[in-house]
């Protein structure tokens, strides 16, 4: 039995190491990826995880008419390199867009083959570009995607909240596969006090931040206690962020950059909570980010809807926190006692560990393979 991963973003290299784990234990498998690195921008081919690199076309902007040539180009050429050989099954990571397409040809050309779409991320609609969605090219980008996505034989999202803006929350071949990490949870040592508020920001700080919401929510909490901000990572909206806070009196420690997990957890044990914001117009029900803090046990103070919006109403992992709700969710935070703030972090780590470890991972896989098969 042969199975092909098609992948074309660095970024989703996680999931491709637990995949190739999974099918490696029931078939010869081949992973194909992209060797431009959408993280770097430049080309890279330094991961053992893909055994045929595709030659991409390189771009430098993320809205760009040349990163949409260098998802068709990458299509076009996997769609070229695949039909070569004959396959059992295709798992392919959408985006690209374009893929789908591609895909489809392969499927109609070799109907036997099992066709899994794996969709990371829904362009247009993820992206903070609200009044532009619905006009021309974006609702070319979506219409190429959404055209064939039914000739797959299986479509995993990686959250509920797709299934919901897709229309297909009843369709049997749609099945969640949330995502999932390596990591367990380290032993925690808790420097947190009551007599004043730390929150944590992890990752990039881009477009897709609110940088206004976190302005605003800190600025309601200073009038309660004083307030310190720790900041993990880089990104171009970074200075603002740190501006804007630093005017409302909130201090700001910056950790720069940080990958070790015991450093992340060294940070996540000086905070009571980890500010897990976008923009409400980016349509996102989980992050990646989400499970960095849940494996590091810091409750949420969260703006995104969908799944983890769920998780956070109904298993005391944080707070949901919409922009004309900050003053009152700043007091409940403010009035949290630490014994509440222990329980939370209790929670967050049962849940991570319930749902999104390798072993749920490879349980919904399991299932999957057998209905598939």
């Amino acid at each position: 039995m042969k199975v092909g991963i098609v992948c074309a973003f660095d970024t989703y290299f996680d999931r491709v190491a637990l995949l190739k784990e999974f099918y490696q234990k029931r078939a010869q498998v081949k992973v194909i990826a992209s060797d431009f690195s959408h993280r770097k921008k430049e080309k890279n081919r330094e991961s053992s995880l893909v055994d045929e690199w595709i030659d991409t076309k390189p771009y430098y902007k993320n809205l760009s008419v040349a990163r949409l040539t260098s998802h068709y180009d990458f299509s076009k050429k996997a769609e070229k390199l695949l039909e070569t050989e004959t396959w059992d099954v295709l798992h392919v990571f959408v985006p690209c867009n374009s893929l789908v397409k591609f895909m489809a040809l392969i499927k109609h050309k070799q109907p036997k083959t099992k066709l899994i779409f794996d969709l990371i991320d829904l362009w247009p609609e993820t992206m903070p570009i609200s009044k532009f969605k619905n006009v021309f090219p974006f609702t070319l980008w979506k219409q190429i995607r959404d055209k064939d996505l039914d000739q797959a034989d299986l479509i995993f999202t990686e959250c509920k909240l797709y299934q919901q803006v897709l229309q297909k929350e009843d369709n049997e071949k749609y099945k969640v596969l949330y995502w999932a990490r390596q990591e367990e949870p380290l032993e925690s040592h808790l420097q947190i006090k009551d007599t004043e508020l730390s929150f944590c920001y992890l990752g990039s700080m881009n477009h897709i931040i609110d940088i206004d919401f976190i302005e605003k929510f800190l600025s309601a909490c200073q009038q309660y206690r004083p307030v310190t901000l720790h900041l993990i990572g880089d990104g171009e909206s970074k200075e603002q962020l740190i501006q804007n806070v630093k005017r409302k009196g909130v201090q700001v420690i910056d950790h720069q950059k940080v990958y070790d997990q015991k450093k992340k957890q060294e940070i996540f044990d000086q905070c009571n909570y980890a500010l897990n914001v976008m923009k409400e117009s980016v349509v996102v029900g989980l992050t990646m980010k989400s499970l960095d803090y849940m494996c590091g046990q810091i409750p949420l103070i969260n703006t995104i809807g969908g799944d983890t919006r769920e998780f956070c109403e109904t298993c005391n992992i944080g707070f949901h926190v919409a922009f004309d709700q900050i003053e009152l969710y700043a007091q409940k935070v403010c009035t949290q006692t630490l014994q509440e703030q222990y329980e939370q972090r209790k929670q967050i780590k049962h849940l991570y560990e319930t749902v999104f470890t390798k072993d749920s991972f490879f349980k919904t896989m399991q299932d999957a393979w057998e209905k598939l098969l």
